[in-house]
Parts: C-alpha cells; structure tokens; sequence
C-alpha cells in the first residue's frame, strides 16, 4: 500500500469523525516514546507505549501503520506479551509503511478499570535522501518520507517513523537522545534537557491533541526569548546563528498582531527552525525553513508570517482534506495580504490583490483550472494559483460582501468552536452566514464549487449631457459576461476631465445589462474594479508584461550569447544551468537575437543589451532609454557598475507574448541576482543593486480589461 492509499485510508476515517462544534472531539491516544537517534547510520531504536481509548478495543484486531525500514522487538498490552504480524500487501508500488496487526486477549480487559496500554519496541533506519522539486522557482519543499542522516533529520507524518493509527488524534510525552552537539525541535513543550556521556537528551510535552507529530534535529545554535507567556526561540545553523534576534523579533511582530486579530496564541512556544534541505512548513509550535530562505532573512508576512498564521489555521483547527482545502486560502489571505492592510500599507495591499489575480490568471488557465472544493495540497504552480491566491480572494470578496466586522468575527468563531477539530467549508458557509444574518450558500457555491472566474467587458457607450442639470451628464452603457453570469458587486469609477474621478458601484447578475449612471461633466473612461476587489477572468494580453508571462508560455525560447566573455558566462552560470535542466525550453545562442516566432523569449548577458538598443521592442521604448553606461526607465537614471535590470516588455508582433531581458551594467553585477531570478517574476522591471532590489515597477498591459475609453460629447 502507497503512501497515497494510506492518505485515503486515513481521510475516509475522520469523514466519521465529528466536526466543529456539532459534536465532541476526535478520539484521543496518547503516546509515551522514548528515540534514540543515530544520524551517522541513519538507525533510531524506540520504545513507544500508548494508552488507548477503551473504545479502542471493540474494534479488534487492532491494526497500525509503520515505516517498512523498522523492525517491531517487542510488543505488549498491560505487561503481557502478544503477537504482532504484518498484513501482506498485495500492491505492485513500493509502500511507504507495512500495516500491522494485533489480536490481544481480550477477556482479561474487558471488564477490568485498567486502560489498556500497549507497549511497542522497534528499531531500524529511515533514509529518504530528500529529491528536488521541479521547476524553476521554489513552489512545495523537496520531497522526502523522512530521513536520519548526517545532514540533518526530518521525521513526519509521511514517515511513520512512530506506531501510527488510522481516526485518531495523538498527544506526547516524547523523549529524544541524539548526539551531544545535535539539538531537536518539535512540537508542544521542551521540559527538560540534559548532556550525559556525550548524548543530549530532551523530554517535550506535546499535550494539544494533535493529528501527527514531526520532529526535527541538527547541530543547531539555539537562542531564546519570552514573548508574554510564549517561549520564542529560534534553531539555526552556525552560519545563520547572526539572523536569530532578527527572526525573534519579527515573530514577536507577528503575534501581536495576530492574537488581537485572532485570539489568544494556541501553544506555548513559536520555533523557527532552519532546514538541511528546502523548505516552507508549519507545525503546530514551529515552523521549518529551508537555509535558502533563512539566510535570506525572510521574515516577511508570506514567508515567517504566513507560518504563524498556521498556529491558529491548520494547526489548531484542523482541515478534512478530504471535502477541500480551505485553510492555505484563508491563511494566505490573513498573512500573505492582510498583515499589509492592517499595518497602513495600502498602495502594498492594492499592489498584492493585483498580483494575486495576474497569478490566478496566468496559470489557472480555463483549460486547467479547477473548483477551488477539488483543491488538497500543493504540488505545482496551478495548486498556488487556486488553493492559495484564489482562495485568499475569495475571502477577500466575502468580506466586502459581508463586511468587516462580521467576516473577523466569523473568523474567531471558527477558532474558538473550531480549536482541536476538524473544519469544512460547509462549517464556513453556515458560520459566516450567522454572523452576517444573510445565508451565503449561493455565494460559496458560485466560487467554491465553479472553476473559473467572471469575465467582464463593457460596450455600447455613450454620454449625453443631462437636460435638467448643467453640471451633470447621463453616461449609458452596456456590461456583458460570458458563459453563466455570476453575482457580484462591482466597484467602478468614471474618470473626469476636471477634479476627482466619480465612484460607484454595479449589480451583476446577468449575461448582459445595460446601465445609466449620473455623472459630473466631462466623463472621459470607465475603469473597472480600479482597487482590484473582485476576481476578473483576463486574457494574457490583458495582463502586464512579466517574467512569469515567458515561465507560462506554451512556447518559451531562451537566448544566450554565444560569443560571450569568460567573467559573463561564469556571472550566469547557475541560471544556464537550471534552464537547461527543464524540458521544454528552446535554447538559443545569438549575439544579435531577433524576435520573430509566436513565442515568449528570455535573453541574457550581452544579447539582451543588444536586442533593447536595436529599436525592436517598441512599447518599452517609451519608458526606457539607453545610454553607454546607463539606463534610463520612466525618468530615473541608473548608471552604478554594480547594477543589474530584469525588463520584461510585450511581444512586438503578439501580445499574448513577452519578451524578457537580463543584464548588467557589469558581469559582477548579474552573479547574485541570476540564481534567484525567477524569484522576480511579478514585476515588468526590476533593478538590484548588489544583488538586492532598489527599483521595481509596471508597465500596462497592451489590451486593457479593465478601462473602457468613452466617446465624447
């Protein structure tokens, strides 16, 4: 049996399981585990004795999960040894646990008041050496079922590196023993730590009752702090041990912000812990981040924020998978967007609703796209721009729907009745219908439970001065959808000739409806959505040029030089490499490169310089000009040697396509920007200095959806 046929086997379990507030928690089995780490052999030796629900023997035989690399000594119940055997698997895959079984003597048990405690003692290796993710720009963390090593160690649900049972929550009494200059992180509560015989050992406490359990170990350098009555700390390796007060700081940031908005912090510590291989994961109490990331110090909202976040979503009310996803979402949408709005920084909060829509729309594609209830886990692109960015402006469209007040109150409620169980969509749906007193089921179902997006478009214009007002015109029009209309709001705004633009907004609900609006004089374009409220099918000509327009292209061509410097090819040598380790990339060398083909091209180096000096891509030159050594965009000089620019300019012939530019003003300068580069993909230009942005902007797409021009008087 695969790790994917446990997965189902473990979701069709707690569809039995009761959900928030409707019913008590799940059943609860408590482990007492003694580990034994040696990473130099990837060997751990355990003891694990669990107390199980009385309820746990009227389903007999018992049955549990183990990885197939360890090895079952001993088992006992109340001190008495049985049998155990394992359950032939009959599957053709490689399975990620062998299934085991217990028939215990029951009628020594039944009757007694003593809970029945099972002991299990095993031994043996888990070393899955962690396999990179595909792509060119980090979307999931490498994948592993766990693994003991030197580099590190990283043991989690997918391990079942402990006796692992199917519709149960779990709780801890954990003890670690690793080698003495090894630290571990997990979750709960550290309780006491000791070095003895050149071992270190550490007793944790994880009394939350929890769905798995991960535990993490490395030569760490451990620094701590209070926070109020929350331990704060962080795990770092020797090299990034300088960044810990700046992790501690921003995860102080975080929770005050968050256990305003949210409520009180559900454990009582936060962990930031670095990671041999990459990563972005949230645990309950800690979160696990890849050393690409923490030397970055990416204590920002999406990154250290957005794992905080967790603590409440996810981590302490959990997600039944098995009806849908609803947590990334709306966690994405607190973290990644919200923490913005609420610290004052709205043109920054306008800017990320922006990018989450060109996100949605370039890769949830209507050939691809998907009902955001089908989306589970994230494993490529098109999973981010549904479970993720979609999902978080879904909740940004209820809460101009419903309104502030009762949207933050609906979430709360979800945490205080929600904490310690599972919660669906369904539970949303009838929860923030309370608290708005409207039931919200059409509008879950409309944006839930249909893939796609409202495509908009406005025609049939025209304005003719009001005959019983002056200063006024009647401005008239018609607004169309395609396919099946959906329901929604739409904000507007009438740009005026003079003075500040008029600001109104439209009922949809049909295929087509006209509209006549009073407006002052001089109306001159209609703008739709101007702030970016509601979700808007577009088209690729309809969005701005960016590099993320040539990583979605069907057709993608890149171009090097092919009589390039010794210190500019080593300058991109990183960069050549992962494109040449992706499959459907054309590979060109030209020093003087034409665009021609319905392709999006990326050039590099010396070609690149050449092609935006030969005149080619028309709708850039009117923001940027070129001198010898400098450049100018949008009246800004920038002429430092230690300059490098990523300029992203719409297909001259084609504006479904882009043509992308990399370069510097010296190789220097392109070195430690090229193997992060496609980092920086949602922007139309960006300039670093030393490797770091110092200018970034927007050029405006070719064909606009959302600007409609109005005829004149």
């Amino acid at each position: 049996m695969s790790a994917i046929r446990f997965l189902i086997w473990f979701l069709v379990g707690i569809l039995l399981i009761p959900h928030v507030v409707e019913a008590s928690s799940p059943r609860v089995i408590h482990h007492s585990l003694t580990v034994e780490f040696t990473p130099d052999s990837h060997q751990l030796i355990a003891t694990d004795t669990l107390r199980l629900p009385r309820s746990t023997l009227d389903h007999t035989p018992l049955t549990f999960a183990l990885n197939p690399h360890l090895t079952i000594d001993r088992v006992e119940l109340n001190g008495e040894t049985i049998g155990a055997s394992k359950i032939p698997d009959d599957s053709s895959d490689q399975s990620a646990f062998t299934q085991w079984i217990i028939k215990p003597p029951l009628s020594r048990f039944n009757q007694s008041d003593v809970l029945p405690t099972l002991t299990i003692a095993y031994h043996g290796y888990i070393a899955d050496s962690p396999k990179r993710s595909d792509g060119l720009r980090f979307v999931r963390s490498d994948q592993t079922n766990g693994h003991i090593g030197p580099q590190g160690i990283y043991l989690t649900s997918e391990s079942f590196w402990y006796p692992t049972w199917e519709q149960q929550f779990v709780t801890f009494d954990l003890t670690l023993t690793l080698p003495s200059e090894w630290h571990a992180i997990t979750q709960g509560q550290e309780t006491a730590q000791a070095v003895k015989n050149e071992q270190r050992i550490s007793r944790w406490s994880i009394s939350s009752p929890t769905e798995a359990l991960t535990v993490a170990a490395n030569r760490f350098i451990v620094q701590k702090q209070a926070w109020r009555d929350i331990q704060l700390a962080t795990y770092l390796f020797p090299n990034e041990a300088p960044l810990a007060q700046q992790y501690l700081d921003a995860t102080a940031t975080y929770l005050e912000l968050y256990t305003k908005l949210l409520g009180p912090y559900p454990f009582t510590q936060f962990s930031v812990a670095e990671n041999f291989f990459p990563s972005g994961l949230g645990m309950p109490s800690f979160t696990l981040l890849g050393q690409g990331i923490v030397r970055r110090g990416y204590t920002q909202p999406y990154s250290l924020g957005h794992e905080i976040v967790h603590s409440w979503l996810g981590n302490s009310v959990f997600n039944n998978f098995a009806q849908g996803n609803w947590v990334e979402g709306l966690t994405t949408y607190l973290a990644n967007y919200y923490y913005d709005e609420a610290t004052g920084n709205h043109a920054a909060a306008i800017k990320t609703r922006h990018r989450m829509m060109d996100e949605y729309n370039l890769y949830a594609t209507p050939e691809k796209d998907y009902p955001i209830r089908q989306f589970h886990h994230k494993q490529n692109r098109i999973d981010n721009a549904v479970g993720y960015q979609k999902t978080a402006l879904v909740f940004h469209m209820l809460r101009q729907k419903i309104g502030d007040a009762a949207f933050f109150k609906g979430i709360r409620q979800i945490i205080q009745e929600g904490t310690g169980q599972y919660v669906e969509w369904k539970d949303l749906t009838r929860v923030f219908s309370d608290n708005a007193k409207q039931d919200l089921t059409e509008f879950f179902t409309q944006w839930i439970d249909r893939p796609g997006a409202p495509s908009v478009t406005l025609h049939d214009l025209s304005v003719r001065q009001d005959p019983h007002r002056q200063s006024q015109s009647i401005l008239s029009g018609t607004i169309s959808q395609k396919d099946v209309p959906y329901k929604l709001l739409l904000p507007i705004s009438v740009n005026l000739e003079d003075g500040a633009p008029f600001k109104t907004t439209l009922k949809l609900d049909q295929t087509t409806q006209p509209f006549t609006l009073n407006v002052p004089n001089g109306p001159m374009s209609i703008t739709l959505d101007p702030e970016y409220h509601w979700l808007l099918r577009l088209q690729r000509e309809q969005l701005p040029p960016m590099l993320n327009g040539w990583d979605t292209d069907s057709h993608r061509i890149f171009i090097h030089a092919k009589t390039a410097s010794t210190e500019e090819e080593a300058s991109l040598h990183v960069l050549m490499q992962r494109v040449k380790a992706q499959s459907a990339i054309e590979l060109q060398q030209n020093d003087t490169p034409t665009i021609r083909d319905k392709a999006s091209y990326l050039v590099v180096g010396t070609p690149a310089r050449q092609l935006l000096k030969s005149k080619t891509l028309q709708s850039c030159h009117k923001h940027i000009q070129m001198e010898a050594g400098s450049i100018t965009i949008i009246n800004q000089v920038f002429e430092e040697p230690d300059m490098a620019f990523l300029i992203t300019c719409p297909h001259p012939n084609d504006a479904k396509h882009t043509v992308s530019l990399f370069f510097g003003l010296s190789p220097e300068a392109v070195k430690p920007v090229a193997r992060l580069l496609f980092f920086y993909g949602w922007d139309s230009y960006l300039v670093f200095q030393q490797g770091r942005v110092v200018a970034r902007g927007m050029f405006q797409p070719v064909h606009s959806a959302r600007e409609f021009r109005i005829p004149a008087l």
